[in-house]
């Protein structure tokens, strides 16, 4: 029989499986991404009651299926519920993204303990406090430098040469991985520009992370929010569903 492996996990998703099972995607601190199959999880509360349902943290136990892909979920205890996340509107679709976008940029079983960190960190930030844009970009961030993604901010992505300063408007390339200096950026006509303090607050928020996400000014928070949208978008090659169900709510995020 397979070794069975006491993980701790996030629930990223689950999915219904025929009449009684669950499959549901975890991201764990020791083997990265896995999808696990939940026996009877529909047809029995007391198999796994409510444990299996998005944001939690497990104390799970798995199995590796013989052949690899699919995992056996043996057993899962919540470790961590995140209550407060599930009572307001705002902070489930902030939850759901952040869940769907470090779901999107990994590849199954490998290990990313920073991004898992990070997840974690922000379910905790949520659940403490309401919603914050600001929150939202130093994640996006930082999953970007977990996966070894993150654009090119303190240089021409291009060229490697200074990027102009203010009040100049810096051009944004997702296809050269970042901004354009000067000289460069005539080559890519249809990049997105930004302002000189959208620049600044992006390069704060990649170096500080969580901690360094306070409030942003409206439009300087539209355009970090536009320029990381194109560049994760060109990445992924498609608009995550739950990003459009953030935006739905995106009045509410203030």
């Amino acid at each position: 029989m397979p070794t069975a492996h006491k993980l701790h996990a996030l629930v990223l998703q689950a999915t219904d499986h025929g009449e009684s099972d669950r499959v549901v995607a975890l991201l764990t601190a020791e083997r990265g991404k896995l999808a696990a199959f939940a026996h009877g999880a529909r047809a029995s509360r007391r198999r796994f009651g409510g444990a299996l349902e998005p944001f939690n943290l497990l104390a799970a136990e798995l199995r590796e299926r013989p052949g690899g892909g699919l995992w056996t979920l043996e057993s899962a205890a919540v470790a961590r519920g995140f209550g407060a996340i599930r009572g307001d509107l705002a902070r489930i679709a902030c939850a759901a993204y952040a869940c769907d976008l470090a779901r999107s940029l990994v590849r199954e079983q490998e290990a990313h303990p920073d991004l898992y960190a990070l997840l974690l960190a922000l379910l905790e930030r949520l659940d403490a406090a309401p919603a914050e844009p600001a929150a939202l970009r130093a994640f996006e961030l930082g999953a970007l430098r977990a996966t070894g993604l993150l654009p090119r901010l303190d240089a021409c992505a291009r060229c490697g040469g200074a990027l102009p300063g203010a009040p100049a408007r810096l051009a944004f390339s997702p296809e050269d991985g970042g901004f354009l200096c000067a000289g460069c950026a005539p080559g890519a006509p249809r990049a997105p520009r930004c302002g000189p303090d959208a620049a600044v607050a992006l390069r704060r928020l990649a170096e500080g992370g969580l901690a360094a996400a306070g409030p942003l000014p409206g439009p300087v928070a539209a355009e970090a929010r536009d320029l990381l949208t194109r560049f994760l978008e060109h990445h992924l090659g498609r608009r995550l569903p739950s990003r459009r169900f953030l935006d739905e709510v995106g009045p509410m995020l203030g």
